[in-house]
């Protein structure tokens, strides 16, 4: 007589086989998604990359001569612990929502000898949109140059910006400088 195994016996090897399969299966659309993930994230990198380049090397918007501001607006002076501080601001308004600085730098020579100080700068201002939004009523989106003159004995400083006197600096002995400010009123 022959035996028959039961059939829970018969149910569980069924299931062994049909897990190992889908086992098998699973392992493979792992694989796939692995590869899948790895071609995905190295297209975004080389996409990333070529932005940076085209944006950092071919879009790049060259100044405009009505971007370049080489007169000042107003030059001021100020005492601090360390020394004399001045800070030079380009000629004109510009909004500070319409205006970005590109490029702000300045050179100041102190000539102790013949009580001078020399500056020059440059801005470069590039036009942004605040569309739909107007440009904000304001004058500071020229920015500054500021330099540190450093420690001054008492006299009076001829100020220049370029070949231009702009006026005296006055730096008192016994009591503190107060602030002075020139401003370039002519148009």
């Amino acid at each position: 007589m022959h035996r028959e195994a039961p059939k829970e016996w018969l149910i569980r090897k069924i299931n062994c086989r049909h897990f190992m399969k889908s086992e098998k299966g699973a392992n493979r659309v792992s694989k796939y998604r692995a590869s899948h993930a790895i071609v995905f994230i190295l297209g975004m990198l080389a996409f990333a990359f070529g932005y940076f380049i085209l944006s950092t090397f071919i879009l790049v918007g060259r100044p405009t001569p009505e971007g370049i501001v080489e007169e000042w607006g107003e030059i001021c002076f100020w005492p601090a612990e360390d020394g004399i501080y001045a800070a030079v601001s380009p000629k004109g308004c510009y909004s500070t929502s319409c205006t970005a600085p590109r490029l702000q730098a300045g050179t100041a020579v102190v000539d102790l000898q013949n009580a001078r100080i020399r500056l020059q700068t440059r801005f470069l201002l590039a036009k942004v949109s605040s569309f739909p939004l107007p440009c904000k009523d304001n004058c500071e989106g020229g920015g500054t140059v500021q330099f540190k003159i450093g420690q001054l004995n008492p006299n009076e400083y001829a100020v220049w910006f370029g070949d231009e006197q702009v006026g005296d600096l006055q730096v008192f002995s016994g009591r503190p400088t107060p602030r002075q400010c020139f401003t370039n009123e002519m148009e």
